[in-house]
């Protein structure tokens, strides 16, 4: 199918036929078995790594192919168009490896670089606690620094994590810092594995860190809390949150890509089967009550293209990117929601996957900020001025995907 992306290069476009092939062996032929649970999607995931998919923006030194973002959002819009567990469980592997590029700590971390990036080491990225979802100042786990070895020791859990119960490494934030662990150092747990409505075969876990030894080089950044004054707790810079911040806004726009490479099967399986399925002696394509669904979803997918790609462009405008990520989720399960309406009955069943889809998109709109939390950053952007700024491009800031 057509990328969501115009005016691609012929560098691009060679990218997105590459991708087309390799993705017709390696992943159409497990789509069923992974949502059935006859097949990990770990296993998809080093077959992809093989390819160079799980670092594509790595230089090659690592495993990578040193290409650029837009690659990555060319290849994660072609996998969603099967399977967005299989993305987002590829993208989630590589997240160890993408912050400790993100915070130039490549050198010391690159025993853990090279597995992760050529996909024989499975990576987890891990923030969200029980008591901490939107509200991300009730996050809990800390890490204290052991004065007489320089180990920090890191306490606390993360639920709803993806590949979270499964991973070999995991990034883990904490209200002081972010540290790169393994999951067989002692104090590591594995809570539970969640069952969810949709996302089948996805790997989210909920996860213990009962006073785990970190090495002080593990640490992409630290800073000690100091004991305050009598009756006061303990004080300290507490900035885990505010360096997260920085990659939210391209970590939306690939959720965004993702919700459109879902709502584009959806609309293209609507749209085949309304012109071949025939009642009253037509296809039901002639009725307008099908037809001009058809055009209101296709009508929304084009302008949720269009926003995204401006997003794309303006990468590090936060307002922008929350804009792209709510009204593309939205897009995409009115679209997947509609094509289970169009094709009736059989829709509901497993026969056709545009169910599968609906299921699967839902949690975009709950992932990686709310759509009420998008909203809130959207007005305060607006307020701010931030969508009459235009960055130039001395003005962005790096990304973890590039």
């Amino acid at each position: 199918m057509k990328s969501i992306f115009s005016n691609l290069t012929d560098d691009q476009k060679k990218w997105k036929e590459q991708v087309d092939a390799v993705l017709k062996v390696e992943l159409e032929p497990h789509v069923e078995a992974i949502e059935s649970g006859k097949k990990d999607v770990i296993d998809v995931i080093k077959a992809l790594g093989k390819h160079g998919y799980c670092g594509i923006t790595f230089p090659e030194k690592y495993g990578g192919l040193g290409l650029t973002v837009m690659h990555e959002l060319i290849l994660t819009e072609a996998i969603c168009s099967y399977s967005l567990p299989v993305d987002m469980s590829r993208l989630s592997g590589s997240y160890p490896a993408m912050l400790a590029k993100f915070f130039g700590k490549m050198r010391d971390l690159k025993d853990y670089i090279e597995p992760l990036v050529k996909g024989e080491k499975i990576g987890a990225f891990c923030f969200t606690e029980p008591d901490a979802g939107s509200d991300l100042s009730r996050m809990k786990t800390i890490a204290e620094k052991d004065p007489a070895t320089g180990e920090l020791i890191l306490t606390g859990e993360k639920r709803f994590i993806t590949n979270g119960s499964v991973a070999d490494v995991l990034v883990v934030y904490a209200r002081n810092g972010a540290f790169i662990i393994d999951s067989k150092w002692k104090g590591f747990e594995v809570v539970e594995e969640y069952k969810m409505m949709g996302l089948h075969g996805l790997h989210l876990g909920h996860i213990k860190f009962n006073a785990i030894r970190v090495p002080a080089k593990n640490a992409l950044f630290f800073t000690e809390i100091k004991p305050a004054s009598a009756g006061q707790g303990k004080t300290g810079k507490t900035d885990a949150i505010s360096a997260m911040q920085d990659m939210l806004s391209p970590e939306r726009i690939m959720l965004s890509v993702q919700a459109l490479g879902v709502a584009k099967t959806a609309l293209k399986i609507a749209s085949d089967y309304s012109q071949s399925r025939e009642q009253f002696k037509q296809p039901i394509s002639a009725f307008e009550g099908i037809s001009f669904k058809i055009a209101d979803m296709a009508t929304k997918f084009e302008a949720a293209k269009a926003l995204v790609e401006k997003s794309v462009n303006a990468m590090q405008n936060g307002t922008l990117a929350a804009m792209a990520k709510l009204f593309s989720c939205q897009v995409a399960f009115e679209i997947c929601d509609d094509a289970v309406q169009i094709l009736g009955g059989i829709g509901y069943t497993n026969k056709y996957p545009v169910e599968r889809c609906l299921r699967d998109v839902r949690l975009l709109r709950i992932g990686g900020g709310t759509d009420e939390i998008m909203k809130y950053i959207i007005q305060k952007g607006i307020y701010k001025g931030e969508m009459e700024k235009e960055l130039k491009p001395g003005d962005a800031k790096p990304s973890m995907f590039g």
